[in-house]
């Protein structure tokens, strides 16, 4: 055996022994992963379980009824709603945590309503001057219309 390296095998043998020292810090915190020599990148081995280790998913729909049960069945401590009106529509972060523990914030439920006729109706004659007939007649088109207004 050769009692010369080269600088391959050196930088070969300081990288399986960084890597090992990273896998020490990595299973210290009870991760599931793995960093390889290889640019010390950390791999995830979920992939290779059964199972996931922790719910995520993104639910997206029309009904206040699914959205407001997925949000209610599934927030955890720090869960917020960001909603924006102007566009009819509303995220929960269910995964979001606190300051002293954060989430990971992949866990939504996203509600875009959709105009109905009648809302529709009311946002063409939003802002403009109307006189009581052109009114009066707005109300019977709604009149006719089923809506919740």
């Amino acid at each position: 055996m050769s009692q010369n390296l080269d600088a391959t095998a050196i930088n070969q043998i300081h990288a399986l022994i960084s890597a090992q020292s990273v896998n020490e810090i990595i299973s210290k915190i009870g991760a599931d992963a793995v960093a390889l020599p290889e640019n010390f990148r950390i791999h995830d081995l979920e992939k290779f379980n059964l199972n996931r280790f922790r719910f995520r998913g993104a639910l997206s729909t029309a009904s206040i009824d699914d959205f407001t049960r997925y949000s209610k069945d599934l927030a955890d401590e720090g869960t917020r709603c960001f909603i924006d009106a102007d566009n009819m529509r509303a995220v929960s972060v269910l995964n979001l945590g606190t300051i002293d523990e954060p989430g990971h914030a992949d866990n939504t439920a996203t509600l875009k309503l959709k105009k109905t006729a009648p809302f529709s109706a009311l946002l063409s004659v939003n802002g403009e001057r109307n006189s009581q007939k052109s009114l009066g007649r707005m109300d019977r088109r709604l009149g006719r219309l089923p809506c919740g207004l």
